[in-house]
């Protein structure tokens, strides 16, 4: 990845020298390392170069940018989930006096196009857009706990089928802005020629508002978006004329942002609030099943195994509710005139709030007798803390001007408290000892002590809080 990013910083500079009538370049690298725990994992990391060539009314540009992505969770089985993209676009939007037309492509491949229509002095603006393609969302793996010898990994590959459209409305009425938009968006499932994949049929709605006013050297922006997501996700096992699925999650999920921001000059503050809420629910239909473990095996493997778990189903309620408020301010300071030195410092408090209540049936088919179990699960988190961001410039401005950034960024927790209510502690389980998971003769006292220090307050070691919830960023801008 190092390499990666050196020759497209090496290549977004020689791009940027070479395309002397471009109005604006630039090359960026960044990194989230949002969390790494002994049982958790995720982090993203991207490079990219663009260059924007302006002509009059026309205004053509390109891009280039690798993303790499991975994540881990781990419970009885390890769900690891990874993906680099290398997307490539091409782009025009060519404005009139009262009409703007705009197309771009991409390599993954997707296509978007534009149509706008405005007054010659930006007073309103109607847009309407269309977006088609696919993508490649990555590769899940789900991996035994603990090394069977039997049961094999499950190599999942997942890419979704997207059209979108897309609406929105523009007022600028003298020093007063006014926008709404609404977006939905939905997938066509397809099955591709491969054993084990993901096919969904997603159905998005996204509608955002947003109001904003200049007050002499201030400006105030007040913003709300509304997502709801549709999203039924299958697991499907292929093998030769035949397709069986193992895994069904239909998905409903609502998301509510709020925001307010107040910039002048140097200073900037916002504050935020995010509520999100979730649900599974259970099928009670043949071949729904949350988990149907026994269609998940090529027949060779289920007639070596014993029957004991694969005779198993498992259907899964599951409630999400989660809140959070984000705010704070940043300054930047600026030192020199054409030649200038900018550092800026931000800091901002967090108070983020959830809680997952998950009903497990466990379905047990042995011959002719048949037996379900109930397992209630309750998951509660609680965080505090606070973020820090520390960044540079340096800028040379004039005909041609310049400028590199730096920025990290640091994710503080004061007070995190993560408790979990297994089914014997809540009392609404039940106590066999076969709660459906697989053991290993020897190894069930080390996965009950494991579940044991799963529940009460949370145990971070020291220096652990600041490895996690890293972010970074590196930009080199030039504008002709």
């Amino acid at each position: 990845m190092k390499k990666t990013r050196l020759i497209l910083l090496v290549l977004g500079v020689a791009n940027i020298a070479a395309h002397s009538l471009s109005n604006i370049g630039f090359t960026d690298c960044s990194g989230l390392f949002l969390l790494h725990t002994s049982d958790k994992q995720f982090s993203i990391k991207q490079c990219g170069v663009s260059d924007t060539l302006e002509v009059q009314g026309l205004k053509v540009y390109g891009d280039y940018r690798h993303i790499a992505y991975q994540g881990r969770y781990t419970d009885q089985w390890d769900a690891k989930g990874t993906n680099k993209l290398d997307i490539a676009t091409v782009g025009f939007e060519s404005r009139f006096r009262y009409i703007t037309l705009g197309v771009d492509v991409n390599n993954l491949p997707f296509v978007r196009s534009t149509l706008a229509v405005h007054r010659s002095d930006s007073l309103f603006r109607l847009s309407t857009s269309i977006a088609r393609g696919s993508i490649e969302l990555g590769n899940i793996r789900w991996i035994p706990h603990y090394d069977y010898n039997v049961i094999p990994e499950i190599s999942v590959d997942w890419e979704t089928h997207l059209l979108s459209h897309t609406v929105a409305a523009k007022l600028n009425p003298g020093r007063h802005h006014l926008g709404v938009s609404g977006t939905y968006l939905q997938s066509s499932p397809r099955n591709p020629d491969k054993q084990y994949y993901i096919r969904d049929s997603i159905n998005v709605l996204i509608a955002r508002g947003d109001y904003g006013v200049t007050l002499g050297e201030n400006r105030l922006s007040l913003g709300y978006t509304y997502t709801n997501a549709d999203a039924p996700l299958y697991g499907i096992f292929h093998q030769e004329t035949s397709r069986k699925r193992f895994l069904y999650i239909p998905l409903e999920a609502q998301l509510h942002w709020a925001y307010a921001e107040w910039n002048n000059e140097g200073l900037s503050a916002n504050l935020n609030y995010i509520h999100a809420a979730g649900k599974i629910s259970a099928d009670q239909n043949r071949f729904f099943e949350t988990l149907a473990p026994n269609r998940a095996l090529p027949a060779s493997v289920l007639k070596s195994l014993s029957l004991s778990f694969l005779q198993k189903l498992f259907r899964v309620d599951a409630e999400l509710d989660a809140s959070a408020f984000l705010g704070g301010a940043t300054y930047q300071w600026h030192f020199g005139k054409k030649y200038s030195f900018n550092p800026s410092a931000g800091i901002e408090s967090y108070y983020a709030s959830g809680a997952l209540d998950i009903d497990k049936q466990i379905e047990t088919l042995i011959l002719l007798t048949y037996h379900k179990d109930h397992e209630t699960y309750r998951r509660e988190l609680i965080s505090a803390g606070g973020i820090l961001s520390l960044g540079t410039e340096l800028r040379r401005d004039g005909d041609i001007s310049i400028a590199l950034e730096y920025g990290i960024t640091q994710l503080i927790p004061v007070y995190s408290s993560y408790k979990e209510f297994l089914p014997d502690e809540s009392g609404n389980g039940n106590d066999l000892p076969d709660t459906g998971t697989i053991s290993n003769p020897g190894e069930s006292d080390a996965t009950n002590i494991a579940s044991q220090k799963k529940s009460g307050d949370l145990e971070t070691e020291k220096g652990a809080a600041f490895r996690n919830g890293f972010a970074t960023h590196l930009r080199l801008f030039l504008k002709i």
